[in-house]
C-alpha cells in the first residue's frame, strides 16, 4: 500500500496548478499533503470548467459561474476518488466510506437500504415457497395446473412486462405504488412458473434443489460480499452470456421437441446455473456497493426484484440439473 501511494504523489507533482483540487480538505491517503486531482491520470473525468466560460445547454446559452466551477470540481472529486479506491482494494488495502458513492457513503443508509431489500426478498420467497408446495402437494391443486397449462403463458407475459418494467422505469425501480404493484404481480407471476416447473419432478428432487438451491446462493453471496474481485466491472460480459443462455434456451426447445436426450437437460442446466449464480455475485456487489456500480438507495424494489430473480432462475436450472431425466 505504501508503494501504491508513493506512486500516486510522484505523479501529482507533473500535474498543473489549475487542475489541483480547489477543496483543500480532500486528500489522498496515506498523502496528507497531496491533494486529489481532477483531471489527470484515473478514470475518465468530466470536462473542467472555467468561470466566464459560455457552454451550450439545450436551446440555451449558460455563462459559467464559480459555484458551477466548484461543482463540477465536486464531481471529477468524487470519480476519482472512487478509483483510487478500487486501486487501493486491488493492493489488499480495507474498506472505508470513502470508497462509496453519494448518499452510500452513510453507513446507517447503507444497512437500512440491505435490511430493507433482504427483508422484502425474503417476503417473497415465503410467498413463492408456500405457493409451489400448495400445488406440488395438494393432487387437485396439481390437476388444476396441468388443465390450465396454458396459464404459465400469462404468467410468462405478466413477468416480462413486469420485470421491464421495474428495470427501465424510475416509478418501478424506487419505493412506490407503482412499483410495488409491480413487485407483487412478477411475484405472483414468478411463483406459479416455479410451480408449474415444480410439479413436473418427483418431490425428493424438488427438495433437495431447494436445499442446494439456497446453500449456493448463500455461498455466492459470503464471496460477492468478501471476495475481492469486483465483478461489476465487467457487466458487458455478464449480457454477453446472458444472450448465450437466452440462444440455448431456445436451442434447447427445439431439440426437446424432435428428442429425449437427458444429457442435453443436463448440460443447459449446468450452464445456466453458471450464469444465474455469476448473475448473483453480480447484483449483490452493486447492492452491497463500494464497487465500480452500485444502486441508489432508494431503489429497493429493483435490488430486491434482481435478487429474487437470480436465485428463481438458479433453481429452475439446478432443478434441471438435479432431476434430469426423473421428470414424472
Amino acid at each position: 500500500m505504501q508503494q501504491s501511494s508513493t506512486h500516486f504523489g510522484n505523479n501529482l507533482n507533473n500535474i498543473p496548478a489549475s487542475y489541483i483540487s480547489l477543496d483543500q480538505n480532500n486528500v489522498l491517503p496515506d498523502q496528507s499533503t497531496v491533494h486529489i486531482p481532477v483531471a489527470a491520470g484515473g478514470p475518465p473525468l468530466l470536462p473542467p470548467l472555467v468561470r466566464g466560460q459560455n457552454i451550450q445547454s439545450g436551446p440555451y446559452t449558460l455563462t459559467v459561474t464559480n459555484s458551477m466551477v466548484l461543482e463540477r470540481e465536486r464531481q471529477n472529486q468524487e470519480i476519482y476518488r472512487f478509483w483510487l479506491a478500487q486501486q487501493r482494494r486491488n493492493l489488499g488495502g480495507t474498506q472505508t466510506d470513502e470508497d462509496y458513492f453519494a448518499e452510500f457513503k452513510s453507513s446507517k443508509i447503507r444497512r437500512n437500504f440491505i435490511t430493507k431489500v433482504f427483508f422484502i426478498l425474503f417476503l417473497q420467497f415465503l410467498f413463492t415457497a408456500l405457493y409451489v408446495s400448495f400445488f406440488l402437494f395438494y393432487p387437485p391443486a396439481r390437476d388444476f395446473i396441468n388443465r390450465y397449462w396454458y396459464l404459465w403463458v400469462i404468467a410468462m407475459t405478466v413477468f416480462i412486462c413486469s420485470y421491464c418494467s421495474i428495470s427501465i422505469t424510475d416509478c418501478g425501480r424506487r419505493q412506490s405504488g407503482w412499483g410495488i404493484t409491480l413487485l407483487l404481480l412478477l411475484t405472483l407471476a414468478e411463483s406459479h412458473l416455479a410451480a408449474y416447473i415444480s410439479i413436473r419432478f418427483q418431490v425428493e428432487v424438488v427438495l433437495i434443489t431447494v436445499g442446494t438451491t439456497a446453500a449456493v446462493a448463500l455461498l455466492v453471496s459470503i464471496a460477492a460480499i468478501f471476495f475481492k474481485f469486483d465483478f461489476t466491472m465487467w457487466a458487458g460480459l455478464l449480457s454477453i452470456l446472458g444472450v448465450v443462455l437466452l440462444m440455448a434456451v431456445v436451442l434447447l426447445t427445439v431439440l426437446m421437441m424432435y428428442t429425449k436426450i437427458s444429457v442435453i437437460i443436463t448440460v443447459f442446466g449446468v450452464i445456466g446455473a453458471l450464469i444465474f449464480s455469476l448473475y448473483l455475485y453480480f447484483d449483490v456487489q452493486t447492492i452491497m456497493g463500494g464497487r465500480k456500480i452500485q444502486l441508489s438507495p432508494d431503489e429497493v424494489i429493483f435490488a430486491t426484484t434482481q435478487l429474487y430473480v437470480d436465485i428463481i432462475g438458479l433453481y429452475r436450472y439446478l432443478l434441471l440439473l438435479i432431476g434430469g431425466s426423473t421428470r414424472t
